[in-house]
């Protein structure tokens, strides 16, 4: 069993309480890839220029990734939204929640770094920017996307399109949540253990080279890497245990 198997089934249990919590949920299926935006590089989205916050600093935020190679687990080229879609968020901000589900027989702690950097490419659509500091997940949506009529299940679709092309995946899924502040804590309390779980890999993935110090096997930018504080941290403790040492 793969260590984040047992939290597919969380999610599955996550959704159906809030749907007996009367909350909107709705299912789509992956839209083809050329009704999908287009992969675009990250635009830099001032507040001016925003239509919409989902999450960050001023909202309840969670953002993680699941990944199993046990197929069945996963609902291939679903998109699940619980809440209000981008164009009925009132106001221009919003809580907001995002998991990805990725299956695949050849997944395993291996690929987790280059999973990593595949959903770090696919969230990049036009007149869409995402952040991530920790857990904290803060998304901006343009006046011009907005206009244009973005919607999660389009933005959605190009998220599932690209991970499709990443190595070893078969099956993808994603969720948003954009219903309520609680709802996203309560979402946030199995993010808080994903991301344990990740960090926990990250951190046998980190090698001590020759000289002493210690590198990433992961080729993502340290801005763009959500553990990034995690090895941060690591490595001021390895430091320190050395200095103690001496």
């Amino acid at each position: 069993m793969n260590p984040f198997d047992p939290y597919f089934a969380r999610i599955r249990d996550y959704t159906d309480i809030l749907r007996r919590e009367r909350r909107s949920v709705r299912t789509w299926a992956l839209l083809l890839r050329s009704e999908a935006p287009a992969s675009h590089p990250p635009d830099v989205i001032l507040k001016d220029q925003t239509a919409l916050e989902l999450g960050g600093p001023r909202a309840a935020s969670s953002g993680f990734m699941l990944w199993t190679n046990d197929t069945h687990l996963v609902s291939d080229g679903t998109i699940t939204l619980v809440g209000p879609d981008v164009p009925e968020v009132r106001g221009p901000l919003t809580p907001f929640g995002q998991v990805v589900l990725l299956g695949g027989p050849a997944l395993d702690s291996h690929a987790q770094p280059s999973l990593e950097r595949a959903l770090h490419a696919a969230e990049r659509a036009p007149g869409y920017t995402v952040r991530r500091t920790g857990g904290q997940l803060w998304a901006r949506v343009s006046h011009d996307a907005f206009k244009a009529g973005l919607t999660f299940q389009l933005l959605g679709s190009r998220i599932l399109s690209d991970l499709h092309t990443a190595a070893g995946v078969v099956a993808a899924e994603i969720l948003f949540v954009t219903s309520a502040e609680d709802d996203v804590r309560l979402l946030e309390r199995i993010g808080a253990q994903v991301r344990k779980l990740a960090h926990d890999l990250r951190r046998n993935r980190l090698r001590e080279t020759a000289d002493g110090t210690f590198e990433c096997e992961t080729e993502i930018s340290c801005d763009a890497c959500p553990d990034s504080h995690v090895c941060a941290d690591i490595r001021e403790m390895i430091a320190v245990r050395k200095r103690g040492d001496r």
